[in-house]
Order: C-alpha cells, then structure tokens, then sequence
C-alpha cells in the first residue's frame, strides 16, 4: 500500500508555516503606517516651533547712529542684540544684555547701562567700561539687585561717550524686556533638552536666555561648526534679522564700576 498520510501532514505542516508567517506581516506592515504619520506630525510640530520673534513690540533704538554724538560712524554700528520688535522675554531673575560695540575704550572712554520699569524709575543703573577689543559684549545684572518681577516690561538704555566727560551727547540704544513664568511645560522642556536649552528657549520665542545660553556654549567650547552655524541661524531668526553680526566676535563683558539701585523718582536716563 502507498503511505498516503505523510502527505497531508507534510502539507499542513507547511501550511501552519505560512499563515504563521503570514498573519504576523500583516502587523509589521501596517505598523510602518502609523510610525510614517507619527515622524510627520513631528516635523511638522517641529516646523512650528521654528523660532518666531516676530509680532508685538514697543518703541526701541536697536542701532545707534544718526545722533549728535561725536562717537565716530562705523559700520556695523554699535548694535543692541534684540529682535526687530525691540522687545524681548526672559524667565531669568537677573538676565544678561548683550551688544555689539565697534568701539575700544580708547574711542569710548566711558558708559552707562540703565534698567527702569515701565513707570521710568530706575531699578538698575551702572557706569561701565569695554574690553580692549571690539565686539559683541555683555552685561549682567548681579545678585543684589531685586529681582524683575513676572510679567512685568522693563526698559533698558546703554550709552557710550566718546569723549572724557559724561555730559557730552552719547551715542545709545534702548530696548524693552518682558520676564514670563518658568511653566512646569518649559521646564521639563529644558531638562530633556540638557545642553541645547537654547533651542528651547528660541523655540518659546524667549530671546534673551536663548541668546545667552547659546552665546555662552560658544565661549566655553570655543572653534564649533555646529554651534557657529546655530549662532548664524539664531541672529538670522524671523523676526531678528541680526545676520550681520554672526561672524563677530564675543570678547568679554562691561566691567561694572558702580550702581545705583530703586530710585524713586522717573527718569529716562
């Protein structure tokens, strides 16, 4: 007799085999689907977040210029490093202001950063010299002054007086920040984020703790392409518009000779 029953469970064996096969590609395949349309949605969550500084803003001097000050034209001009819009946010208690000056102390022996409220009373008020070589420059409020207060506007002035006396006309800019909430959302934002807070920052449309976490990896890390390039991409941000000064140098902070704290009486500068 022929041995007929090894054939059927050769053919079902290998028919198990094959659905086997088969019914689990089925879910790998339409899995690919789902991850296609979840790797979208996060580029175009990305693209959304693209850094926008554009949009509400108050009356500001971003470049100095134009004035009756004899402070020599060079160009770049002395340069205030905030948006278009002459307004810029922060979450920091005490935040840094940063600046391109084309002046050595030679050619602007002396100046003045002023901080005031809304209502033009002074909250910080400082002389200060320049590092030895033009460049982008900051200034940072110190700790003992009171900290801003959130979701209150500040006004800002830096002046230089390019000749010895300060009753001379100085050539200035002036610009307006906002403090705003660190939110739970933002900061979990920036513990995931780690060393590019930065972009998180920008990303949030914050643009002075943007500008100075980025603008201090570049000191400490020295010769970098990519934070070069994140530099370029920052000063080139809708609403910035600041790509001229990319390829400056950072050559230090304004050396604080003296402040004055809380007066009451307003005054512009």
């Amino acid at each position: 007799m022929l041995k007929l029953p090894q054939l059927p469970i050769a053919i079902a064996i290998a028919v198990t085999w094959e659905f086997a096969s088969y019914s689990s590609y089925p879910r790998q395949v339409l899995a690919q689907p789902d991850r296609l349309t979840n790797n979208v949605s996060t580029l175009k969550r990305a693209k959304q977040q693209e850094p926008d500084f554009s949009g509400y803003g108050r009356p500001g001097r971003r470049t100095g210029g134009g004035s009756r000050s004899p402070c020599p034209p060079i160009d770049p001009p002395l340069t205030a490093l905030i948006p278009e819009t002459n307004l810029g946010k922060t979450v920091a208690e005490r935040p840094s202001f940063w600046f391109f000056v084309p002046y050595s102390p030679r050619q602007a022996p002396s100046g003045e950063f002023v901080l005031q409220s809304e209502q033009g009373n002074d909250v910080y008020r400082t002389s200060v010299t320049l590092p030895q070589t033009p460049g982008i420059v900051s200034l940072s409020i110190p700790s003992p002054v009171t900290p801003l207060e959130i979701s209150k506007s500040y006004r800002w002035y830096f002046k230089l007086y390019c000749e010895p006396q300060q009753g001379s006309t100085p050539i200035f800019v002036e610009g307006w920040l906002q403090r705003v909430a660190l939110t739970p959302t933002l900061k979990s934002q920036l513990l995931a984020a780690k060393a590019r807070d930065y972009a998180v920052y920008a990303s949030n449309g914050i643009w002075y703790d943007a500008l100075t976490h980025l603008a201090q990896l570049r000191r400490t890390n020295g010769a970098n392409t990519k934070l070069d390039d994140e530099w370029a991409g920052l000063l080139n941000a809708k609403g910035v518009g600041l790509e001229q000064l990319r390829q400056q140098p950072i050559v230090g902070s304004a050396e604080l000779l003296y402040e004055v704290r809380s007066q009451k009486s307003p005054k512009r500068f």
